[in-house]
């Protein structure tokens, strides 16, 4: 009767074309860039908020003075054609009222990426005095110092006059216009003037070439914690053991003839799928454990396809449950839609030994060939790292929105677990209660339910247990809440069912 309320649901394809306008609108630094920024900037949590692109606004100095004069302190990022990231950070506003240096001792150069590898450096300030130079006729300036030119004049006197070059980062002036999705910045860069490179040449910092996909200005902000946007009730001890036992004696509706929920477990390497099974399992141990293995790889930690069954408080009886945990998602490699079906439906045999080179087959040893309601899944959570869930590759968004097509056509509900939002938010890393306070994670919560086409209420951040040695009542209860959100969606698939089982008796009876 499984099939009985598959439904094929048609899904947007213009998500992808929301993401993209997003990062328009938000920018392209990810969280764990801005995080990078941030700790750079040494002056506590921060906001960043885009106020001006090249791809967005165009490349342009009078749009550049419109939308970022007198607002402040600003980052100034710019991504070149071999996936190099830099640029500068001052506390002071822009302008286009004067030319003239302006003095920061906050300043610094940075570079995140060097041809596309992370590898961030900061450059501060050496001579403060001339941190920036503000001009109508250019972009922004970092660095420079004044240059003395002799004009001749009338009766052969020469008048000495101070002018202003040398800068060590000058990025644009004018108007530059785009070809093949390219900008040439037509300024210049001369090291040492103000800023301390090190041995940091320009060939490391901006790979000497001049051809850019984006220049980006960002305001900076001190962040400020929110009312609660959505609410747990209580971060308290005795909230965290009332919610223990509830989920302690959870069990799926009665009628249905299920004795547990399987939950399947889908996500990119490393996005904390295995990580999140350790988390329930601590906290029902009383302290951190690793019962599943998992880890930091380029390619899935995770080889081997387990149900896993967490324990309650007397640790002998096994709660109603299964989280069930398989490979991750890889860009290159990783399920086909055979095998993905075959986990959906209960065919794959607990403790199935993953083989890119061999997918499962009926003839596979142990495959299950004719699963019963109790083994197919009844739910499925999607896992993905928070820190970078807005930079995702397309290819990799394009691999998720098959699989996510795939659940859809079971009927299956679905969840997102957010990882990692500690990453997210420097006051959520400093205290997890925060976490529905914080603008961060509000907006990550929001880029999530757009990028994957769920309500806000089914994406649930987290942080798992990575670091710790104890188990702690805010990082616990967070977990828990979320694993309550998922087994409440697992209930609405078996009510579908009990639904779908009622209709055939009022049939049988006709």
């Amino acid at each position: 009767m499984y099939h009985h309320f598959q439904k094929t649901i048609k899904f947007a394809s213009t998500n992808l074309e929301i993401l993209d306008k997003r990062r328009k609108m938000t920018g392209k630094l990810s969280i764990a860039d801005k995080k990078q920024l941030e700790h750079y900037i040494q002056a506590g949590p921060k906001q960043f908020g885009l106020l001006y692109s090249f791809t967005r606004d165009g490349a342009d100095v009078s749009i550049f003075h419109e939308l970022c004069d007198e607002k402040g302190p600003t980052v100034t990022v710019i991504y070149d054609t071999q996936c190099t990231v830099y640029g500068g950070f001052t506390e002071k506003s822009w302008t286009s009222n004067c030319e003239s240096f302006f003095k920061d001792d906050q300043a610094f150069l940075f570079r995140l990426y060097q041809k596309g590898k992370s590898n961030s450096m900061k450059f501060p300030v050496k001579n403060p005095d001339n941190a920036i130079y503000c001009s109508y006729n250019n972009g922004p300036i970092f660095g420079g110092r004044y240059e003395e030119k002799s004009v001749p004049r009338i009766r052969g006197r020469l008048v000495v006059h101070r002018i202003a070059g040398g800068y060590d980062v000058n990025t644009f002036s004018g108007t530059i216009l785009v070809e093949n999705n390219q900008f040439t910045l037509n300024g210049e860069f001369n090291f040492g003037s103000a800023y301390d490179m090190g041995s940091c040449s320009i060939e490391q910092f901006c790979n000497n070439i001049k051809t850019v996909t984006d220049l980006e200005v960002y305001s900076v902000s001190d962040t400020s914690l929110l009312p609660p946007w959505r609410e747990l009730g209580g971060w308290n001890h005795q909230n965290l053991e009332d919610l223990k036992n509830e989920i302690d004696a959870w069990s799926p509706p009665h009628g249905t003839g299920l004795k547990t929920a399987n939950i399947l477990f889908l996500g990119p390497v490393g996005a904390g799928k295995s990580s999140f099974f350790n988390t329930i399992s601590s906290i029902f141990r009383g302290h951190v454990t690793g019962q599943a293995v998992c880890g930091s790889a380029e390619q899935s930690i995770t080889s081997t396809y387990r149900m896993y069954r967490v324990r309650g408080s007397a640790l002998t009886k096994t709660m109603k449950f299964r989280l069930c945990d398989t490979r991750g998602i890889e860009e290159n490699q990783g399920m086909d839609g055979a095998e993905l079906n075959y986990l959906f439906e209960g065919n794959v045999p607990n403790g199935y030994q993953f083989n890119p080179s061999t997918p499962i087959t009926p003839d596979t040893t142990g495959f299950v060939a004719s699963p019963t309601l109790n083994h197919k899944m009844h739910c499925v959570c999607f896992i993905i790292d928070g820190s970078t869930a807005s930079v995702m590759s397309e290819k990799m968004l394009e691999k998720i929105k098959a699989l996510q097509s795939k659940v859809r056509q079971k009927g299956l509900p679905q969840v997102v677990l957010v990882t990692k939002i500690d990453k997210v938010c420097s006051n959520v890393e400093e205290d997890v209660s925060k976490v529905f306070q914080s603008v961060a994670v509000q907006e990550l919560v929001d880029t999530v339910s757009n990028i994957f086409g769920v309500p806000r209420s089914h994406v649930l951040p987290v942080k798992n247990y990575e670091k710790e040695i104890n188990v702690r009542d805010d990082v616990s209860l967070l977990a828990l809440h979320s694993l309550q959100q998922i087994l409440r969606a697992s209930e609405d698939f078996m009510f579908n069912l009990l639904d779908m089982l009622d209709d055939e008796k009022d049939e049988s009876l006709d």
